[in-house]
């Protein structure tokens, strides 16, 4: 497999939504199994495109591979291919090559994507900043005047029609965001059900008065909903508590604790969410 093939099919898996591992021979001292600048990719499903070498090194780093894709960071790993004369920050083998080598493990992430649900006022400029911020975008509406591509060029997917049905057509990926700003209280409540009871494993922001929040919640749990499994990944009503008016307003403050949430912010945030005092 050459490097072309390789990166192809990292980009294949980026675009899918996954990230991968992309290893790169870095470093040889003495005999080796393969060249600097060696590559090969590492699947989140510990599956391996290329080769660095094979044997009891290439396990290592595969292994290697996937905690630093759990992890979410690069490493180094340098390991000796003899028995004797390990450099201290080497790593043994039963190998009998006599080099030592080292490579990096850079983690590749795909672009985050939105998921918009609401294609009016306030998700309008939703999906504008979230666009300008490098997300993906995919917009879904029941009013095909709303949602269309005249209104979000940069979006990859448009949909109109029955809300949920349309959900249902979207494969859910490991970095997606949800918000719904949809504004109809029953189509909103059924769309948040639905993300919680189909695997979607990102966080959520609704647009939605305090009360209407916690009347999901109350909802969710008398309709056998284990809230408990996925409340810190819920933010409602949504946005940072900046006094915000205008729709680009309160598109500002959702993006904000969008940014802070994902970010992992150290500091607290005066978010408007309900979620922190809410008891089951």
């Amino acid at each position: 497999m050459n490097n072309r093939d390789i990166l192809f099919k990292a980009v294949e898996e980026l675009d899918r939504g996954r990230p991968v591992a992309l290893v790169t021979l870095v470093n040889k001292e003495g005999s080796g199994p393969r060249g600097l600048g060696s590559l090969m990719i590492v699947t989140i499903d510990g599956l391996k495109y290329g080769t660095i070498g094979g044997g009891e090194f290439e396990a290592f780093v595969i292994k290697e591979s996937l905690s630093a894709l759990k992890e979410g960071k690069p490493r180094r790993v340098k390991m000796a291919l003899r028995r004797e004369n390990i450099p201290p920050d080497a790593m043994p083998t039963n190998m009998l090559c006599g080099g030592v080598v080292e490579v990096f493990i850079n983690v590749l992430k795909p672009k985050p994507r939105l998921i918009l649900v609401g294609a009016g006022h306030v998700g309008k400029p939703i999906a504008d900043i979230g666009n300008i911020l490098g997300f993906r975008v995919v917009v879904v509406d029941k009013d095909p005047g709303l949602a269309n591509k005249d209104r979000y060029p940069y979006a990859e997917t448009v949909k109109s029609g029955s809300v949920i049905d349309e959900l249902k057509t979207i494969e859910f990926m490991e970095n997606d965001i949800a918000v719904i700003a949809f504004g109809e209280v029953e189509t909103d409540y059924q769309v948040l059900k639905h993300l919680v009871l189909n695997g979607f494993k990102g966080h959520i922001w609704a647009l939605c008065s305090r009360n209407r929040a916690k009347w999901m919640l109350d909802r969710l749990v008398s309709e056998g909903v284990d809230v408990s499994s996925f409340r810190e990944r819920i933010h409602m009503p949504a946005g940072l508590n900046i006094e915000a008016e205008t729709p680009e307003e309160i598109a500002v403050s959702i993006w904000s604790e969008i940014i802070c949430v994902l970010k992992s912010c150290r500091k607290p945030v005066p978010s408007l969410s309900i979620l922190d005092n809410w008891q089951l």
